[in-house]
C-alpha cells in the first residue's frame, strides 16, 4: 500500500509541476500550429478535388493529361497547377519525386517514368556500396511492389506519417524539461539525506521514481501524437490507410501499405519516448544536477539536427541512423543500409526497437546501482 501511495505521489509531482504543465501546453499548441501552417504551405488541393482521380492508374494516359500543366524552359520543367487541373496535383507530386524538374517532363511517358525510378533506385544502391546480400534483399522487396502505381486519396495518413520527426524532437525536449530533475532535485532541495536514510530510500524509491517517469512520458507522448492526429484527420480524413506506401515515398522499395508503416512508426515513437525518459533519468542520477542534464540533452538535440555521417563510413552511418529521430525521419525509405545480425538482415526500424529496449534496461540497472551507492550528504 505504501509503495502504491509513493508511486501516485511521484506521478502527482510530475503531472502537476508548473514547469511540466507549461512545457506540455506550449508543445501541444506549437505542434498544432505547425500542423495547420503546413497545410497552408502545401498545394491548395481540396479533399473533393483530390478524390476525383481516385483509383486511376499512373500510366501513359494519365501522364498525357498532366502535360498541359508543364512547360520546359532553360533546362527546367515548370509545373503550373491551376484551378482546372487542381485534382492532378497529388499525381504530379508522385511523378516529380522520381523525376525531379531538370528533365523535360513534357516528353515523359509511362515507360520513361518507371525506368527513371528503377535507374534512381539502382544509383542509390550503388552509391551506398551495398553488399550483394543487401542488394538481393532490396531487389526481392522491390519485385513485390505492384506496378504501375494506382492512385488513391491518402492525404490524412500520409501527412501524419511525415510528422514523426517533429514529434521525436518535441518528446526529447519534454523529457529534458520534465524528467531531468527526477533524482537531481532531491540534492538541490537538500532532501537526499532524509530520503537515503528512510525505509525505502535505497531500495524501492529509485524504481518508483523510474516507473513514474516512464508513465509520465508515455502520457505526454500520447498527448503530442493526438495533437498531430486530430487536426490532420479533421482536415484530410483518414482514407488511404490501405494504399501503397509508394504514393507517399515513390522511391521506397518496401511492399507495405501506408497504414502498416504508420503502425510501425507509432510503435517506434513510443519506444523512443521511453528511451529518452530512461536516458534522462539515468543522467539525473549520475550528475545530480538538473541544469547539466537539460543542457546535455539540448546539446545532443543540436548534434542530432546538424551532424550527418558520410556514406563512405558505412558502419558509423549505420549506427548513427539507428538514433530515434533518424528512424522517425523516414531514413528507412531511402537509405538502404541493413543491419547484419546472426546471419540475417534487418531494416533499421526493425533493429532500433530492440536496441532501444536494451538501452532502457541498461539505464535502469546502471541507475539503480548508482543510486544505491549514493552517500548521505553527497
Amino acid at each position: 500500500m505504501a509503495l502504491g501511495t509513493m508511486y501516485l505521489y511521484e506521478l502527482k509531482k510530475l503531472f502537476f509541476a508548473k514547469v511540466n504543465l507549461i512545457a506540455l501546453a506550449g508543445a501541444v499548441i506549437m505542434i498544432v500550429i505547425l500542423v495547420i501552417s503546413s497545410t497552408s504551405e502545401l498545394r491548395p488541393v481540396s479533399r473533393e478535388a483530390a478524390k476525383e482521380l481516385d483509383g486511376r492508374t499512373i500510366d501513359g494516359q494519365l501522364i498525357e493529361e498532366l502535360k498541359p500543366t508543364m512547360r520546359y524552359e532553360n533546362g527546367t520543367t515548370t509545373v503550373e497547377i491551376n484551378a482546372d487541373y487542381e485534382e492532378y496535383a497529388p499525381i504530379m507530386d508522385v511523378i516529380t519525386s522520381v523525376t525531379g524538374y531538370d528533365s523535360d517532363l513534357t516528353q515523359l511517358t509511362e515507360e520513361n517514368f518507371y525506368h527513371l525510378r528503377e535507374q534512381e533506385l539502382s544509383q542509390r544502391i550503388e552509391k551506398q556500396r551495398l553488399s550483394e546480400a543487401e542488394k538481393e534483399f532490396w531487389y526481392t522487396k522491390e519485385a513485390q511492389v505492384p506496378k504501375p502505381f494506382v492512385y488513391h486519396y491518402h492525404s490524412g495518413p500520409a501527412n501524419i506519417l511525415k510528422s514523426f520527426q517533429a514529434l521525436g524532437f518535441f518528446i526529447l525536449l519534454l523529457s529534458a524539461v520534465g524528467l531531468s530533475g527526477v533524482y537531481a532535485r532531491e540534492t538541490a532541495d537538500n532532501m537526499n539525506q532524509l530520503l537515503l536514510c528512510s525505509r525505502y530510500g535505497k531500495k524501492a524509491l529509485y524504481l518508483i521514481k523510474y516507473a513514474a517517469g516512464l508513465t509520465w512520458i508515455m502520457v505526454v507522448a500520447l498527448f503530442m501524437a493526438l495533437a498531430v492526429f486530430i487536426p490532420f484527420s479533421i482536415i484530410y480524413g483518414m482514407e488511404g490507410m490501405g494504399e501503397m506506401l509508394q504514393l507517399v515515398k515513390p522511391l521506397s522499395m518496401l511492399p507495405y501499405t501506408i497504414g502498416e508503416m504508420l503502425g510501425i512508426y507509432i510503435g517506434i515513437y513510443l519506444l523512443a519516448a521511453l528511451l529518452f525518459a530512461a536516458v534522462t533519468m539515468l543522467l539525473s542520477v549520475i550528475t545530480q544536477n538538473q541544469l547539466a542534464v537539460t543542457c546535455g540533452l539540448l546539446g545532443y538535440l543540436l548534434i542530432d539536427l546538424f551532424v550527418e555521417i558520410p556514406e563512405k563510413f558505412g558502419m558509423l552511418q549505420k549506427i548513427w541512423l539507428l538514433r530515434p529521430n533518424a528512424v522517425m525521419m523516414n531514413t528507412g525509405f531511402s537509405n538502404y543500409r541493413l543491419i547484419h545480425c546472426a546471419g540475417r538482415l534487418f531494416l533499421n526500424y526493425q533493429a532500433a526497437p530492440i536496441i532501444y529496449a536494451l538501452i532502457c534496461i541498461i539505464a535502469l540497472l546502471v541507475g539503480n546501482r548508482k543510486y544505491r551507492r549514493l552517500q548521505v550528504g553527497n
